[in-house]
């Protein structure tokens, strides 16, 4: 179990538990010198190049450009950065995490909070002056100064309208009053927390700044409502009906009566109160990968072949874009005549019903990154193998293969 007890450095010595108190999702937190013993893994020039590469999202905003707040949508050639003004322009690589080990394993520092909510890490590089303009995210978000300075200007919910400027691709307010009491200048080493809907404006000092926005997932209660109703109507049920008992507080024939409304709402809280299939909804979307379609669980041979290299002690990691999670199962769906409780671990939007037992091994999982399975006993739960070759096919857990001479 997290201890939320214990002075955190990445909260400047405060405890989880004061910040969930104090904070999280409530009001920012400026922390200095919460970043530590950090090793900047990539410069300016390297980001630039993953800019280049096919598969990385990314994108380039020029504040005064052909346009107003102009953005560029990667990936970028040499001639695109060559092009470029020589202040006020910022780059920005979504999910750096899933590429750079050193990355994630800054992400997996945040993890005083649910891993399953953890989203990506954007990386932020800006030359003097550079920004994207005054705007607020949906989901709470770290902000980490990992080199150069930025000055941070940011607002309450209620402290500024939702108006943005027009004919521009952004989404950017187009009213930014300045709160004293919330403009900071953040140096190398400093963290910003913001909660949803806080409107926030960053402008880099320099042309060092390069900023980390480690973000979470936060489904619309919108896209909420409508994957569960795809989850719960995967089994037809033709005679479960509307069939709302007669009331006298029908004032006609043609007269929809409160009872009826009533009945009705009692109905869909039936419905709803399935948390098993609230949980199996949950754990898919919130494992499933930020990009799917570089994610092909893996056949039958290469799974047979990567567990036999497993348990002959080859080494394998879990890499950063694997997702896993799971839920202590309220009811035994699957095997109704369990003796013991199970757990639905997900994996990359698949999940797997296995024995409570495994809580342990689940865990591990998750909170390592490199791992020798030669010294694993199989025969300590005939679950064991099977969940092993789940996270291989879902690639929650990959072979290090060295680098050939």
């Amino acid at each position: 179990m997290t201890d939320l007890t214990t002075p955190l450095t990445i909260l400047g010595g405060m405890t989880a538990q004061t910040f969930l108190d104090e904070y999280w999702q409530k009001k920012p937190l400026l922390i200095r010198g919460g970043l530590v013993d950090f090793t900047l893994p990539l410069e300016a020039d390297e980001l630039a190049g993953m800019a280049m590469e096919e598969e990385i999202e990314s994108r380039i905003v020029i504040e005064h450009g052909k346009t107003p707040w102009e953005t560029k949508q990667g990936p970028f050639t040499e001639k695109t950065f060559a092009n470029l003004p020589e202040k006020e322009w910022t780059l920005l690589i979504q999910a750096v995490d899933h590429w750079v080990p050193e990355v994630q394993a800054l992400k997996e520092q945040f993890e005083f909070l649910p891993s399953w909510r953890l989203d990506d890490v954007m990386v932020s590089y800006a030359t003097e002056g550079g920004s994207v303009g005054p705007h607020y995210d949906q989901y709470d978000v770290f902000l980490v100064q990992v080199s150069g300075r930025r000055r941070w200007q940011v607002l309450a919910p209620n402290e500024y309208q939702d108006s943005a400027i027009e004919n521009i691709s952004l989404h950017i307010l187009d009213n930014f009053p300045v709160n004293t009491d919330m403009d900071w200048e953040l140096e190398t080493g400093d963290i910003l927390y913001l909660p949803p809907n806080f409107a926030h404006n960053g402008r880099a000092l320099d042309d060092d700044c390069m900023t980390y926005s480690i973000g979470f997932r936060a489904p619309s209660m919108q896209d909420v409502l409508t994957g569960i109703r795809d989850k719960l109507c995967e089994i037809d049920n033709a005679k479960d009906r509307f069939a709302a008992p007669e009331t006298p507080a029908r004032q006609h024939s043609a007269h929809i009566s409160k009872d009826d409304i009533g009945y009705l709402q009692t109905q869909l809280a039936r419905l709803i109160n399935q948390p098993d299939q609230l949980a199996q909804w949950l754990g898919e979307t919130m494992s499933e990968s930020k990009y799917p379609e570089f994610l092909t669980p893996l056949n039958q041979d290469d799974v047979n072949e990567c567990f036999a290299n497993a348990i002959q002690g080859h080494t394998f990691v879990r890499p950063g874009d694997a997702r896993i999670c799971y839920y202590t199962q309220e009811q035994n769906l699957e095997h109704p005549n369990a003796e013991q409780g199970e757990i639905r671990v997900f994996c990359n939007g698949e999940h797997l019903l296995v024995n409570a037992a495994l809580t342990g091994f689940v865990e591990a999982v998750c909170h390592q990154v490199e791992f020798d399975f030669s010294a694993l006993d199989l025969s300590q739960d005939a679950e064991l193998e099977p969940l092993l070759r789940f996270f291989i096919r879902q690639q929650g857990l990959i072979e290090l293969i060295a680098p050939e001479e």
